[in-house]
């Protein structure tokens, strides 16, 4: 939310934070019921001192569910001081279906929704038509027959959570990734496929730091091995300018203090 203030905050972001904060106080009270009994165990088994043990972890899930007891309290005065706003809820289930309300006669007690907190406030014909065949007939009657027929587009908020994660590991992949220019394999003679611009970046200096080697060992004899090493580290400096639209040149004199470090690093002292 906004700063955490909920007047200017949207309706959902409102249902998000009060969803978290249901499902932290529901951990929390779950985690006193379960201590409550082992408590009650021990004491009944005269281990006193573990049970003793116990007391501040149950006095900290108390306070835990309590203080999310006391941080939906403005998030649900705001919900009443603008009147309410649409919400929807889909069941946890094979086909679920979505709904206006928990409080739907179609669902049960035991009944398990997934809040749909990034519809909050949203116009129920744009939830129905996402919903498609999943809109509760009850929840939303006047839902068109041909909207009715669609299938459902309709995501938890933990589906677009792992979504948006997925999206953010592929857009740091193709940000590490290089490619020829026009996206096709990176290609060398010498360093086979590379598939990084930190690979890229190292076997190029390898590549003219080893052809510099030939050279000075018999420039005559290894001229076809020197020219294969350039080529090599020409096709990589193209992708390299490709991916950053940067001039040759321009990485070709960043990238030469580090050729020079490979070169008195590895290769200077041989033979």
């Amino acid at each position: 939310m906004p700063a955490d203030n909920p007047t200017t905050a949207t309706p959902s972001e409102i249902d998000a934070e009060l969803a978290r904060l249901h499902a932290e106080r529901a951990k929390a009270e779950a985690t006193v019921e379960t201590l409550t009994k082992r408590h009650t165990r021990w004491l009944r088994e005269s281990a006193a001192d573990l049970a003793t043990a116990l007391e501040p972890r149950i006095e900290q899930a108390r306070q835990r569910a309590s203080d999310c007891e006391a941080a939906m309290q403005p998030l649900d005065e705001e919900f009443d001081h603008r009147g309410g706003w649409t919400r929807a809820w889909l069941v946890l289930n094979t086909g679920g279906h979505v709904h206006r309300s928990m409080l739907c006669r179609t669902c049960f007690e035991s009944t398990k929704f997934a809040w749909l907190t990034q519809l909050s406030g949203h116009d129920e014909a744009e939830v129905v038509d996402l919903a498609g065949k999943a809109a509760c007939t009850e929840c939303y009657p006047s839902a068109p027959v041909e909207v009715r027929n669609r299938p459902s587009r309709i995501k938890t908020p933990e589906q677009l959570a792992r979504d948006e994660q997925k999206a953010e590991r592929a857009k740091a992949k193709a940000a590490k990734a290089i490619t020829a220019p026009g996206g096709l394999p990176l290609r060398t003679t010498h360093s086979g496929v590379i598939t990084t611009e930190f690979s890229a970046r190292r076997e190029y200096c390898e590549l003219l730091s080893y052809a510099r080697y030939l050279a000075k060992r018999n420039v005559a004899h290894n001229r076809e091995a020197i020219a294969e090493h350039h080529e090599d580290a020409s096709l990589i400096l193209t992708a390299l300018a490709a991916k950053h639209d940067r001039t040759e040149d321009d990485l070709r004199e960043e990238l030469a203090p580090k050729v020079e470090a490979r070169w008195k690093r590895e290769h200077s002292n041989w033979g």
